[in-house]
C-alpha cells in the first residue's frame, strides 16, 4: 500500500483548557486532495483498468478507497464546526452552503447526461423522477436511485442533509461539557458500527452506504471533535503517531461483520482513526506547526478537489469506453498510462470548472445575498426614521 511520508511537526504543545482561536486549517484543504485520490484509485479498480496480477495488487490497495467518502464527511463536519459563527442565522448558513456546492453540482449532472448519451450509456438514468431527485439532491433517500444523474453526486445528497441538520446540531453540542461531547463521539461511533444492521432491520428500504441519515454519525464525529479541540479540552496525538492508525482504520473497513449479524465494528474503527487524523492535522495547523499538506501545491489541488470528485468517474468511464466491455484490464504499464491519461483529463476539467464555474458562481450568489440584506436594512432604516 502506498503511504505518505510522515510530516515534520514541531514540538507538541501542552494541552490546556484555553480555547483555540479559530483560524484557517490548510492541512485539511490538502487532505481533501489526498482523499480524492483514494476515491480515484478505487474507481480505477471498479472499472478494471489493471488486469492480471496488477489488477489484484491494485484491488488490494484500493478496495477500501471508497472510505474516502467517509473522510470527506468527517472533514465536512470538522471544518463547519471549527468555523462556526453563533451570530450567523440558519438561513445565511444554508445559502452559503448552497452557493458552495449547487452550481458545480448542476454542471456535473449536465456532464453526466452528455456522457450517458454518448460514451457511457450504462450510467443513463431511467425516468424523469430519479433524475429530478438527483438535481434536487434527494435521490439518496431512495436506495434504487442512489446513483441517478451523476453517479458520484450521491455523496452530495448526504452533504445536503448534513448542511440542513447542522444549525440544529451545533447549538446543543456547543453547550455540552467536554465530557458530554466525548460521550457523543462514542455514541456516534457505535451508530456507525450499527448502521448496516439498522438498514437490514428497517421496515422501509435503507442503505447503510447511501442513506443520508445512516451516514450522519460520521459527520457528527467530525463536528464534535472540532468542538473538543477548539475549546482546548483535548489535545490530539501527533500526526506521525496517527498516520499508522489511519492506515489500520483504512484496512479494517474491509473487515467482516460480527458473526450472524450486520454489525460492522471495523467501520467504527475506520471512522475513529480518520477522525483522529483530521483532528491531529487541525491541531498542528492551529498551533502553527502545519504539515506538508499545507504547502502551496496541495492547497491548489485541495481547492479543486470538489470539481475533480464530481467529474473523475465520468472521465474514468469515458476513457475506458474505448474497450468493448468498458473494462480495459490492461498489463500494468499500459494501465498506468491509461490511468494517467484519465487523471490528466479529469484534473484539467476540474481546474476549468473551478475557475469558470465554482468560484464565480459562489461569489455571485453571495453578492446577491449581501445586496438583499443591505436593501432590507436600508428599508428598515427608512421605516424607523418615519
Amino acid at each position: 500500500m502506498t503511504t505518505m511520508a510522515a510530516p515534520r511537526v514541531e514540538a507538541r504543545p501542552v494541552a490546556s483548557a484555553a480555547p483555540i482561536a479559530a483560524r484557517h486549517l490548510p492541512s485539511l484543504t490538502g487532505l481533501r486532495w489526498a482523499t480524492a485520490m483514494l476515491i480515484f484509485g478505487h474507481h480505477l479498480m471498479a472499472v478494471e483498468y489493471f488486469g492480471g496480477t496488477a489488477g489484484d495488487v491494485w484491488a488490494f490497495v484500493f478496495e477500501a478507497g471508497k472510505t474516502g467518502v467517509t473522510l470527506f464527511f468527517i472533514l465536512s463536519g470538522f471544518v463547519l464546526a471549527w468555523g462556526y459563527k453563533p451570530q450567523q442565522s440558519a438561513g445565511s448558513f444554508w445559502w452559503h452552503r448552497f452557493a458552495r456546492i449547487y452550481p458545480l453540482h448542476l454542471v456535473g449532472v449536465g456532464l453526466a447526461l452528455v456522457a450517458a448519451a454518448t460514451l457511457v450509456p450504462e450510467i443513463r438514468t431511467d425516468g424523469a423522477a430519479p433524475l429530478a431527485a438527483n438535481v434536487l439532491l434527494v435521490n439518496g433517500w431512495v436506495p434504487d436511485w442512489w446513483q441517478a444523474g451523476n453517479p458520484a453526486s450521491w455523496s452530495l445528497v448526504c452533504e445536503a442533509f448534513f448542511y440542513l441538520s447542522f444549525p440544529f446540531l451545533i447549538r446543543p453540542l456547543v453547550r455540552l461539557s467536554a465530557r458530554s461531547q466525548t460521550i457523543v463521539v462514542g455514541a456516534a461511533l457505535a451508530l456507525v458500527a450499527l448502521a448496516p444492521q439498522i438498514a437490514a432491520l428497517s421496515p422501509v428500504p435503507l442503505s447503510a452506504a447511501s442513506t443520508p441519515l445512516l451516514r450522519l454519525p460520521e459527520f457528527v464525529v467530525g463536528v464534535t471533535l472540532a468542538l473538543l479541540v477548539k475549546r482546548g479540552a483535548w489535545m490530539p496525538p501527533r500526526v506521525r503517531l496517527v498516520l499508522p492508525l489511519a492506515v489500520v482504520g483504512y484496512a479494517l473497513s474491509e473487515a467482516p461483520t460480527l458473526p450472524g449479524t450486520d454489525i460492522h465494528p471495523g467501520l467504527a474503527v475506520t471512522v475513529g482513526a480518520f477522525a483522529l487524523l483530521v483532528a491531529s492535522l487541525a491541531s498542528a495547523d492551529a498551533h502553527r506547526a502545519s504539515t506538508f499538506l499545507a504547502r502551496p501545491l496541495w492547497q491548489e489541488l485541495g481547492r479543486v478537489s470538489f470539481a475533480f470528485y464530481l467529474v473523475h468517474l465520468l472521465v474514468i468511464a469515458s476513457v475506458s469506453s474505448a474497450w468493448p466491455d468498458g473494462h480495459p484490464q490492461l498489463p500494468w504499464r499500459r494501465a498506468v498510462l491509461l490511468a494517467l491519461a484519465a487523471f490528466g483529463i479529469a484534473l484539467a476539467l476540474a481546474f476549468v470548472m473551478h475557475k469558470l464555474v465554482e468560484v464565480p458562481a459562489q461569489r455571485w450568489l453571495l453578492r446577491q445575498a449581501r445586496a438583499r440584506t443591505e436593501r432590507a436594512a436600508a428599508m428598515a432604516g427608512v421605516g424607523a426614521a418615519r
